[in-house]
């Protein structure tokens, strides 16, 4: 009630302290060039103010109150070119007549091609994040590096996807638990979801003020989308073999109704990764009714069932023996059939209701409300009392027997047999999966579990799991938004998020066994004397005459958990504009809890693991302004300002959530400081968008879970006090030439390190005791993964008869390899000091401690690379109703298959005993590499 108070105070002051002379308008009908069809739901848009409308489903919209002279009008609507017009108003509203917007001849968007998930073998989380520009923008730049810098993986400014908030009929979607896109919802539904705003870097919008990513919203409601049947099949070499899409809508029915599906499939593999491969579907329907002229409401159901094949990256080593850059460890043979151990098996449906009150002609309520549910599994091998089966496992690699020879220590002898013995490795290393081999061992029947498991049950040894991540998520927006008059507007909301995810690990296949015997293998190992050790629930164990669970296909097993989440905020922002000058100031306050629930008491952590952990609570907050100037229609600078507190994820708030409930130690709210300056060139002539930006990010946390060779047991890393810096510009130009043909080009520039030191914290599974507690000695190093420049350079052709074409150019430089932190620790370089420190070392071995030392710790860079690749399409009209069309892109033209686009240092040490004591080396990084020439053939039929 307080902040009702507040907010209808606000409102009553500031209408009372402006006055401003309300004498003429505009209004008109917005139709296509072709057919003079009415376009509904194109929005209409006052430059000077922000003020917004929409046309009616006849293509009409008003605009009242504008004060006498030249006003600047944008028209925007999916699939249609954005058209600017100067109105010159007087004391009566202007009738504009026909406005006519031309249909874009741009190729199909190729979204589905971004979704380049492959697996990441070393990170807290299996699932790689989306890229953070996914939507296309009338931003010259972000339209560039939305499509053509998706090739390397690239992120906006460095920022990883969670900073860019995404927004499904105004409700926020970014994942509960990890904050990335949640792009793949509703991936294979572009002709539902196609209905998008986009607003980049600082900007506002009525959903929310948005982090420092920019936000996107996609309007996925029956009334938005545009009317008729339209149908698509595709053909493609990258993620799928094939792709049908088919939509319709109804538009807008003169009883209020109005409605519209799609539904598509996307099949088969691509030409150059075995196992890699797409089985999956998509639905998607809404339905809206319109009450009087005022009320809106909707209902919409859509979902992506999939099950998708996941490559993994590999070392050069592994893709050298294999011949070329596209192996693949996790897949194999069984009965001569290729067969993939990691699938992505997901069904995820949403549904929403949405309202819409216009209050008055100033004044719009809009509220909406989400349910997300279903299942997220992944698969992968699992396997105990037998060697790793993974084809690039480090011990069957010629590498392995060639890194224990020790110059001056192993015999000549020594030195002989072990170079036989990498000769040999190297002759019968095929990499694949046995799975053949995996069905033979698992018909061994245990004796000694013969009397739980049944007469003649085979004990299976290798198994394929699925892990969970199986959410229940609910959201609530609302937000109401009052255009004061003609210089001010106030948009006010709340939002709501409950959130209960479920992780828990599932049997999939037991690979002709009968049973796994469920008990952890490495406590088992270490702490064998005592069966309630190694129990991983042991309420269980004590109900059942004390022995584990033998699960079977279907079954839980391993770890069962789920988190808590809920979060609650309330905005506002304020938007004055007069003249040339703008202003955009916001704040949001919010409250995020959440905590583990144990499902399982693990014989390790009696007291630690079952039931609620201790609720982790944070104040959220998020300060926002923007400040505009338009010198002229074709210049103008912008400038802003946020500074925000964020709550840490669930994924990085507990050391070992699999396994107890203990928290990361050091979890603070991470800080976020941004600005940015923007300047803005829109000429008949040229088109540009330059802008400088510097971000902050400090207080920031990260667990990464991993086999540890040194201790022989799983352990958990948990860092926290991670700081970051982003610093840099970005440079977007179109610029007509001739006759249809135009030169676009884009520049990303960027400086992004890390600025502290964070500590780290390491355990291991297998006990609570803390086993080492330091530093990780990061300053200095860069942020992994994207680009840090990205430059772009292409021709644009929309020729007569609706011919469209492009080329582009791109050249990436400045990627480097995401690190491991355990290489940074003084745990690696203190042998190395011990050699420096010591008398009785020689100058050339001290020289080879200070090198090797600078070996461990030097951050890998990629090789700049650049890439060519073309574009082709058209579109035929028939009889002024019809639409047959075809666009064809082709990648890496060059057909260069030596480009890296991202990888990682493998979390393992490979410790090497000398005569000089104990020294470390590291493992061969792992790589993913650009696939080869590839293609993308849409053909669409629309009326």
């Amino acid at each position: 009630m307080k902040l009702k108070s507040l907010l209808f105070l606000l409102l009553a002051v500031t209408t009372a302290t402006v006055s401003w002379a309300q004498d003429g308008g505009v209004r008109g009908k917005v139709v296509s060039r072709l057919g003079r069809e009415a376009l509904s739901n194109v929005k209409v848009t006052l430059e000077s103010t922000g003020l917004t409308v929409t046309t009616d489903e006849n293509g009409n919209f008003e605009i009242e109150n504008l004060p006498a002279g030249n006003h600047r009008i944008t028209f925007t609507t999916p699939d249609f070119e954005e058209l600017d017009m100067v109105v010159r108003v007087g004391n009566t509203v202007k009738d504009l007549q026909s406005v006519v917007v031309s249909p874009l001849t741009s190729p199909e968007a190729f979204d589905d091609q971004i979704f380049a998930e492959l697996d990441m073998d070393s990170s807290s989380s299996d699932e790689q994040p989306l890229p953070s520009a996914l939507s296309a923008s009338k931003d010259v730049f972000t339209n560039i590096a939305s499509y053509r810098f998706s090739e390397m993986r690239f992120n906006v400014r460095g920022y990883d996807s969670q900073y860019q908030d995404i927004y499904l009929n105004g409700i926020r979607f970014n994942d509960a638990m990890t904050g990335y896109g949640p792009w793949s919802l509703w991936s294979g539904l572009n002709d539902a979801t196609r209905n998008q705003e986009t607003i980049s870097g600082l900007g506002f919008t009525d959903y929310g003020l948005g982090g420092i990513a920019g936000q996107t919203n996609i309007n996925a409601r029956a009334s938005q989308m545009r009317k008729g049947l339209r149908v698509s099949v595709s053909n493609a070499t990258q993620l799928y073999r094939f792709r049908v899409m088919v939509s319709y809508a109804s538009g807008q029915l003169d009883n209020g109704w109005s409605y519209g599906f799609s539904v598509g499939t996307r099949q088969g593999g691509n030409g150059y990764v075995d196992g890699v491969y797409y089985n999956s579907y998509a639905y998607f329907g809404s339905v809206e009714k319109r009450f009087g002229d005022n009320h809106r409401l909707g209902l919409t159901i859509m979902a992506s069932p999939t099950e998708r094949g996941a490559q993994q990256a590999s070392t050069e080593e592994a893709y050298n023996l294999f011949g070329n850059h596209y192996y693949n460890p996790n897949v194999g043979y069984q009965d001569g059939k290729l067969r993939n151990s990691r699938i992505r098996n997901t069904h995820e449906p949403i549904a929403m209701l949405t309202y819409t009150w216009d209050i008055s002609e100033r004044t719009r309520l809009s509220a909406a409300t989400s349910l997300r549910f279903g299942k997220n599994g992944y698969s992968a091998l699992s396997w105990k009392d037998s060697g790793d089966p993974r084809g690039d496992y480090y011990r069957y690699l010629p590498s392995y027997f060639l890194n224990q020879i020790v110059p001056g220590v192993t015999s000549d002898k020594g030195i002989y047999d072990l170079l036989q013995r990498a000769k040999h490795a190297g002759e019968v290393w095929t990499g694949m999966l046995d799975f053949d081999r995996f069905y033979r061992d698992n018909q061994y029947v245990d004796p000694t579990l013969a009397q739980y498991a049944g007469e003649n049950q085979r004990r299976s040894n290798v198994i394929i799991e699925e892990r969970h991540t199986d959410q229940l998520d609910y959201n609530f927006a609302a937000n109401v938004a009052h255009q004061i008059n003609n210089k001010m507007r106030i948009v006010g909301g709340v939002n709501l998020r409950a959130n209960r995810t479920w992780y828990y690990d599932e049997i999939k296949d037991l690979l002709g066994g009968d049973y796994w015997y469920d008990i952890d293998k490495f406590a088992e190992r270490d702490q064998g004397q005592d069966p309630v050790n190694y129990q991983n629930d042991l309420d269980y164990y004590n109900s059942h005459n004390y022995h584990a669970r033998l699960v079977r296909e279907g079954d839980k097993f391993n770890y069962n958990y789920r988190a808590h989440l809920l979060e609650g905020s309330a905005w506002a922002f304020y938007n004055y504009a007069t003249g040339g000058f703008s202003m955009n100031i916001g704040g949001e306050v919010g409250y995020s809890s959440m905590y583990r629930e144990g499902l399982w008491r693990k014989g390790l952590f009696q007291y630690n693991s079952k039931g609620n952990s201790a609720k982790l609570n944070y104040l959220t907050y998020n300060l926002k302004g923007n400040f505009g100037y338009k010198f002229s229609g074709a210049h103008s600078l912008e400038a802003s300002i946020v500074y925000m507190q964020n709550a840490p994820k669930f994924v990085n708030s507990f050391v070992s959530p699999r396994t107890r409930n203990t928290t990361t130690p050091g979890l603070t709210a991470e800080n976020v400081l941004g600005l940015d300056l923007t300047y803005n060139l829109n000429l008949p002539y040229i088109k540009a968008r330059l802008s400088g930006y510097y971000t902050e990010m400090t207080n920031q946390a990260k667990v990464i879970s991993f086999y540890d060779d040194l201790r022989h047991s799983y352990t958990n890393f948990a860092m926290s006090g991670i700081d970051k810096r982003y610093y840099g510009v970005e440079l977007g130009v179109s610029v007509p030439i001739w006759n249809g043909l135009s030169v676009v080009g884009a520049l990303s520039w960027g400086d992004y390190t890390y600025t502290s030191d964070p500590n780290f914290v390491q355990t291991i599974d297998n006990s609570e005791e803390v086993v080492k507690n330091d530093r990780v000695h990061w300053e200095g190093m860069h942020v992994e993964s994207s680009p840090q420049l990205a430059a772009n350079i292409g021709l644009d052709f929309r020729g007569p008869r609706n011919w469209f074409a492009s080329v582009n150019f791109n050249y990436y430089d400045k990627v480097y390899l995401s690190m491991n932190p355990l290489y940074r620790t003084s745990t690696v370089i203190r042998s190395y000091l011990d050699v420096l420190s010591s008398s009785s070392s020689s100058v050339e071995e001290q020289v080879a401690a200070v090198q090797a030392i600078r070996t461990m710790q030097k951050q890998e860079k990629f090789d700049p690379a650049f890439t060519l690749s073309a574009s082709i399409g058209k579109n035929w009209y028939i009889h002024r109703q019809y639409m047959l069309g075809f666009s064809l892109e082709v990648k890496n033209l060059l057909n260069d298959q030596d480009i890296r686009t991202g990888g990682y240092e493998q979390m393992r040490l490979n410790r090497v005993r000398t005569d000089k004591g104990t020294q470390y080396k590291r493992f061969d990084s792992k790589y993913f590499y650009m696939l080869g020439t590839t293609y993308y053939l849409n053909v669409y039929f629309r009326f």
